[in-house]
């Protein structure tokens, strides 16, 4: 018989059959390599977040960050507090102007 001569039921199977023992075999290989490569996997996403918090850690203990933000902190209690005296001296001012308000 000659490949002309197998019957369209036939060419599938045997095509099935054969997409099948390849699939198993790239199910076993990649079952085999998942094994060996999980634990670098594990590792190298320890080692990243190792990194990162290191890094962080490394820009927050920075003596001149730690300087500026204690700077810019100061600054902002101080225009915060500076704005709400003059809010309230505002508010205070417009009460006693008030016709009847005692003072």
């Amino acid at each position: 018989m000659s490949e002309k001569e197998i019957g369209l039921g036939r060419l599938f199977v045997r095509e099935a059959v054969r997409a099948a023992t390849w699939g198993i075999i790239l199910l076993i290989i990649m079952g085999i390599f998942i094994t060996f490569v999980k634990q670098d996997i594990k590792e190298g996403i320890a080692y990243g977040v190792d990194r990162a918090v290191y890094r962080a850690a490394n820009y927050a203990m920075d003596p001149a960050l730690i300087g500026k933000t204690k700077q810019l902190i100061k600054e902002g209690i101080e225009y915060t507090l500076t704005k709400a005296s003059k809010e309230a001296k505002g508010v205070l001012g417009e009460t006693s102007a008030e016709p009847g308000a005692q003072k």
